[in-house]
Formats: C-alpha cells, structure tokens, sequence
C-alpha cells in the first residue's frame, strides 16, 4: 500500500519529535560529540535527499540561519 506525501510527512514530522523529547533527556546530555555530529550528518543528508524528492534545491529553501551567521 502507498503512502501518501501528507502521511509520510506526518511520520517524519512525529519521528522528528521522538528525537528531541530523547535528546531532550538528562542521559543524553553525556552522549559524546561524535555521536551527536554523526547523527546530525544522517539527519541533513535524509533532509537533503527529500529535498530532491520534492524538486527542491537547498538553495532555493530560506536560509533561517543566515542572521545568526552573519550572511
């Protein structure tokens, strides 16, 4: 059965949340950096090949960080 982008996006959006209610928790405040920066490296690279799914470059997306950095 198939699923539809609003229903996988709803998946994503609640396993999106999963993840910060469990970073979120004392334990995971010793997780070492590495771990912390591997997992980030997997989450832009899942977001990335969505991205692309969706016809969307990453340059065409709003920069929200821009500010902070300066740009």
């Amino acid at each position: 059965m198939a699923v539809s982008l609003a229903e996988a996006a709803a998946r994503l959006e609640a396993a999106v949340e999963r993840l910060a209610v469990a970073a979120a928790r004392p334990r995971a405040a010793g997780v070492p950096p590495e771990q912390v920066a591997a997992l980030s490296r997997r989450l832009d690279e899942t977001l990335a090949r969505l991205r692309l799914a969706l016809g969307e470059g990453e340059d065409e997306l709003p920069d929200e960080d821009a500010e902070e950095r300066g740009a």
